[in-house]
């Protein structure tokens, strides 16, 4: 088993039981204990568990990642589960579509997957406009503002003042945490750009993987009663799901789907 498998097995067991020890996760994977606290540091570190003396528990619903990690660090975190959700949220894009992607290694998955099809793409991730030059049948809208290096996304007045005139049909943004009915991220700039495109969509859509849903970070962005859809991955528990299909609709990718 690669090691990215047995961290993405390491999470389900936690999510099922709550909580997840050393020496559980040793017998079950049949890997040494020291090999054990290395994985959890990883996960604890990328925000997904909380470290404990002798294990590991989810976080509460309170709960912030500790800091927002560099975009390319988050390439690496639940690939699969991020290409499965852009999946389910291309199939909901149609032809001659002005679609909005915000940054985000999720909405970056989106632009690899959208396809060829006439469409006017407004993003202000360079992340995400460099994936869509590659594809020509996209009119892309690039927005200019300041720089933020570490999401690869253009922030701030400027930014705001190219999106507010433009009519988009559709719109797909991520968050950090998903918490009491509203969804979160680390930076105040970028949510404010966040928001402000989901006030010029027709249709909004809020694209996270499932072990974002329960926390918490710095800036509430948007309510998930402005939103028509959460799309999220198949490794979503009862619990979580709960947590938003009391505010708005829920799509569950499948893995399957291609």
């Amino acid at each position: 088993m690669l090691k990215t498998e047995r961290l993405e097995k390491l999470l389900e067991l936690c999510h099922q039981q709550g909580s997840l020890s050393v020496r559980q996760a040793a017998r079950s994977f049949c890997i040494s204990e020291m090999t054990a606290r290395r994985d959890f540091d990883e996960l604890a570190a990328a925000g997904r568990v909380i470290r404990e003396h002798g294990g590991i528990c989810l976080p509460s619903p309170l709960q912030a990642p500790p800091s927002e990690l560099p975009y390319f660090e988050k390439l690496s975190i639940r690939p699969r589960e991020k290409q499965d959700i852009a999946r389910a949220a291309c199939s909901l894009i149609k032809e001659n579509d002005t679609v909005f992607l915000g940054p985000g290694s999720t909405c970056a998955s989106i632009a690899r997957l959208l396809p060829a099809i006439p469409l006017r793409v407004v993003t202000s991730s360079l992340i995400a406009f460099n994936i869509l030059q590659r594809n020509p049948a996209i009119e892309i809208y690039i927005l200019g503002g300041q720089y933020r290096s570490r999401s690869g996304s253009l922030v701030g007045a400027v930014t705001e003042e190219m999106l507010a005139p433009i009519g988009i049909d559709k719109c797909f943004i991520g968050a950090n945490g998903v918490s009491n009915g509203a969804a979160f991220t680390s930076n105040l700039e970028e949510g404010r750009l966040q928001s402000l495109a989901c006030d010029r969509s027709g249709e909004r859509y809020l694209v996270c993987d499932a072990a974002k849903i329960g926390l918490q970070d710095f800036y509430n962005f948007c309510n998930l009663e402005r939103i028509d859809a959460l799309i999220t991955d198949a490794s979503i528990t009862p619990e979580q799901s709960t947590l938003v299909e009391g505010s708005t609709r829920l799509v569950v990718s499948s893995h399957d789907e291609a």
